[in-house]
């Protein structure tokens, strides 16, 4: 499908993939665009959506959901993009693109309870005890409905195919932050730009 962003930020990213495709055809760099579709996972930022709910909900705080929540994103466990990569990175064509995506699109909003549905389960609360905390705000200007990524390129010559169903995904990734919360409390502290500031601030 034609490159088509409708904001700055989008914009940004398409000019990405044409500068890569521009170094092939100029100089002969052996070069291969990858587009994935949404990522979620253990050690993501959590300014993205699913480890900022799931931290959200564990400490009962608003859930921000952009209009309606009706936007649509097609979802991919981190570990199945990194096997995409590399089997692209070893086996794909030179100057080809690889769509990687999850066959898996869910609208926010339903992320979004099936992200309460879990983290209350596995917290020991009473199954959607805390969906009071969804709460909407004013939807992103130029903010896509929806992002779709056909994978069946990536399936047909490579074989690659997600190893997860999505709320499987879901499960192991609440599971590893609720595990992992000193590390999510060290992020959103801010504690890790000390190591930083330590170790360049005066070189």
């Amino acid at each position: 499908t034609k490159y088509n962003p409708h904001s700055p930020y989008s914009a940004s990213k398409a000019s990405s993939d044409h500068f890569v495709r521009a170094f092939h055809d100029t100089y002969g760099m052996p070069t291969i665009v990858t587009n994935c579709s949404n990522n979620y996972g253990p050690y993501q930022f959590p300014e993205k959506l699913i480890p900022l709910f799931i931290n959200n909900i564990r400490h009962r705080k608003p859930l921000p959901v952009y209009g309606e929540g009706l936007n649509v994103r097609d979802w991919l466990y981190v570990e199945d993009h990194a096997r995409a990569i590399d089997l692209i990175f070893h086996n794909g064509k030179v100057a080809d693109t690889y769509n990687i995506g999850g066959f898996n699109e869910w609208k926010n909003i339903d992320i979004i309870h099936v992200l309460i549905k879990t983290v209350d389960r596995l917290l020991g609360r009473k199954e959607g005890e805390d969906l009071n905390l969804i709460t909407h705000v004013t939807d992103r200007m130029g903010h896509d409905m929806r992002y779709a990524i056909d994978s069946r390129k990536l399936q047909r010559e490579l074989g690659w195919e997600p190893s997860l169903q999505f709320e499987e995904g879901i499960e192991k990734t609440v599971r590893w932050y609720l595990d992992n919360q000193a590390w999510m409390d060290n992020v959103t502290s801010g504690d890790y730009q000390k190591y930083y500031d330590d170790m360049y601030q005066n070189r």
